[in-house]
């Protein structure tokens, strides 16, 4: 019923946008599929296949290398260690499986349809989470095909998590699967499902305090664009950052002031893609007042059905 909505090739391209006293960004917000390269850049993939270990594969390796039991068809395992990995965390097909650690706190992932949108919601409930440090959550797929990834610059995206913590993320796992992750260090932990994270499939784990890079909200237009159109609708304005001339470059031809192809993810100085920014209904959802960080600690969780509902919208 949701295969059309499960990888997300669109990029930002406008959309109706306003900023509140902290600098924070709501509105719904369009896409288009021409500029998916930019937006998504190349954290895109690990992202949406997630990092964590394969749960299917040789019977005789997997025995041999950590320890992990066949299920009764004798071809997949229905976990994925003995313990839970600081970067993969735990991944357990089915409910039976016997879990290393008792988790602290439980968060569902869900996709349900929506009578008054074509496309349905993508979230996690709760959508806020204050727990302590050394804390255990419990990651449940309600429904299927979803990850729990880190907004973390080895994966290509723009740090979001506190400072010392790897790269981690779930798989991509199916229905009545869960996935375990212990939250060691203190701070903002801004988690996304890889496949989904353009509709607003985020959550915010606050971890002891209201600290790190995720505790500052997301810049206005982070998804890779200037200020918005100029007041003919003619595409952006002189803040553009260089998308002037009908969301062209300088030379209107698609290219920037330095004549590189727009659709090009930019590089660091090493020639690593440039991490990207969050994108979609994930800005505008991260950026909604109900997942402030101190008010989720004050609150200890907060619901999906506490973002406002404009925030959660998306025009393709």
């Amino acid at each position: 019923m949701y295969d059309s909505f499960m990888l997300c090739p669109v990029a930002w391209t406008g959309g109706d946008m306003h900023t509140n006293e902290s600098g924070a960004t709501s509105g719904t917000v369009r896409f288009d599929r021409r500029s998916v390269v930019q937006a998504i850049g190349a954290g895109a993939v690990l992202a949406t296949l997630g990092t964590g270990s394969v749960l299917a594969g040789d019977d005789d390796e997997r025995d041999e290398t950590d320890g992990t039991d066949e299920s009764e068809n004798g071809s997949w395992a229905d976990r994925s260690g003995d313990d839970v990995h600081p970067v993969f965390g735990f991944s357990a097909l089915t409910g039976d499986v016997e879990f290393p650690v008792e988790p602290d706190h439980t968060v569902d992932a869900y996709i349900a349809p929506r009578e008054d949108r074509e496309i349905p919601e993508f979230y996690f409930e709760p959508t806020g989470l204050a727990l302590e440090p050394g804390e255990t959550v419990q990651f449940q797929l309600v429904t299927p095909h979803h990850s729990v990834t880190a907004f973390h610059p080895a994966l290509g995206i723009q740090q979001r998590v506190p400072d010392g913590v790897p790269p981690f993320s779930s798989p991509v796992l199916p229905v009545g699967a869960s996935w375990l992750y212990t939250f060691e260090e203190p701070g903002v932990y801004d988690v996304h499902c890889g496949p989904h994270e353009l509709f607003g499939h985020v959550a915010r784990l606050v971890v002891g305090e209201a600290s790190g890079p995720g505790a500052e909200p997301i810049p206005e237009m982070a998804n890779g664009h200037g200020n918005g159109h100029d007041e003919n609708g003619n595409g952006h304005d002189e803040n553009g950052n260089g998308n002037g001339n009908n969301g062209h470059g300088n030379n209107g031809n698609g290219n920037d002031e330095n004549g590189a192809d727009e659709d090009e993810p930019a590089e660091t100085e090493n020639g690593a893609p440039e991490p990207r920014p969050p994108v979609g209904a994930a800005v505008t959802v991260l950026n909604d007042a109900a997942l402030e960080p101190d008010r989720i600690l004050e609150e200890g969780q907060v619901s999906w059905d506490e973002i406002d509902d404009a925030n959660k919208a998306i025009e393709l």
